[in-house]
């Protein structure tokens, strides 16, 4: 297994283990960054549990002060809503980013399996596990990934990390569907914009890994990032990705998500989960299963996210009228700007060998 960080092991107390009550919280604003409710029940039943998936047995290990039902309508964020889980408190997933050390220490331990993927010991593990009935054959989870440790501990060792793992009838033990390409684990050393200067990390310079993945939103410093609640507080996200892999339906599976701090417990990183974002789909050769449409209306940005290699794709822009504004080929994840687009709804429609869909967006 390849490692992604190297370091020496620490220490490590007992882990804690919370079965959750019901207990949702309000709803709290904070600018454009909605947070409220922390029970793993309630929340994954009502929020992330999407089309073809019954979801049962749910357990939720680490802090109640690491996880959240979110809602958003902020830059560099397409999902609307869902599911935040953080390696120390969900209230610094706020933005503006404004605070290029923002992190906490929970005080909660690691995971022993994230220590075998990283290559050392992890630190204030949030883990959400449940029992999953797939009435489709292709299993998928949504989700985007940020952390203030961008961009100054790119190729360092505190790299923070997250993980989907999967197992049951058909796959091979136990497996991550939290991948980037090369089947590496999602973390800050995976997908990142590189780290020019080596500040920060102590090490040389790096340059950047599977960029095309990845978003910036400043270092805690920078305009317009640090005056606008309309960017998060985590200093770099990742696009909008897709955890998948291969089920039988009507089979039951077991599912668990962590995420984890490495080396130390002291800068944040949280994944968000789309709400609906967990589903099971009928045909693997459906198109809706290697492309996704995801729109932010806080900026006028499409994106297009190819998730599969496929031959001959087109995306088209079309109007209420049928006619077509912009048509292009595609074979990577593209982002349309659609700032000027007169105000109205559009349909983004992408096209190949295994259909048509369409996506409805309101400029």
């Amino acid at each position: 297994m390849a490692k992604i960080c190297t370091f020496a092991a620490y220490s490590y107390h007992m882990k804690i283990i919370h079965h959750l009550i019901i207990s949702c919280l309000p709803l709290f604003s904070f600018g454009q960054l909605t947070l409220g409710g922390n029970n793993p029940q309630d929340l994954v039943l009502q929020t992330l549990s999407g089309s073809g998936v019954t979801i049962s047995d749910i357990i939720y290990v680490g802090s109640s002060e690491a996880i959240s039902y979110f809602s958003a309508n902020t830059q560099n964020m397409p999902f609307h809503s869902g599911f935040l889980m953080t390696t120390g408190y969900r209230n610094l997933a706020v933005g503006p980013n404004n605070d290029p050390r923002a992190g906490i220490d929970n005080g909660y331990p690691g995971s022993t399996i994230m220590n075998s993927y990283i290559g050392g010991e992890s630190h204030n593990a949030a883990i959400l596990s449940f029992d999953l009935i797939p009435s489709g054959d292709s299993l998928k989870i949504k989700y985007i990934f940020g952390s203030d440790e961008y961009p100054e501990y790119v190729g360092a060792q505190y790299c923070d990390a997250f993980a989907i793992f999967v197992q049951g009838p058909g796959i091979n033990g136990t497996i991550n569907i939290a991948t980037v390409p090369n089947q590496s684990i999602v973390s800050i050393n995976t997908v990142n914009g590189g780290n020019p200067g080596g500040t920060g990390s102590g090490i040389n310079a790096s340059p950047p890994v599977n960029l095309s993945y990845f978003i910036n939103n400043g270092d805690g410093s920078q305009s317009p990032y640090n005056s606008s609640a309309g960017y998060v507080q985590y200093d770099g996200l990742t696009k909008p990705l897709i955890a998948k892999t291969k089920v039988t339906p009507n089979q039951s599976y077991h599912v668990m998500m962590i995420i984890i701090d490495a080396v130390d417990g002291i800068y944040d990183s949280g994944v968000f989960i789309e709400e609906g974002g967990i589903t099971a789909s009928v045909s693997e050769n459906n198109l809706s299963n290697f492309v996704n449409v995801f729109y932010s209306a806080s900026n006028q940005q499409a994106t297009i996210q190819i998730t599969d290699y496929q031959e001959n794709l087109t995306y088209s822009i079309v109007d209420l009228s049928g006619k077509i504004m912009t048509q292009s080929k595609i074979s990577e994840t593209t982002s349309i700007d659609l700032s000027n687009y007169s105000s109205g709804m559009y349909l983004i429609q992408v096209e190949g060998a295994n259909g048509k869909m369409t996506k409805k967006v309101i400029r």
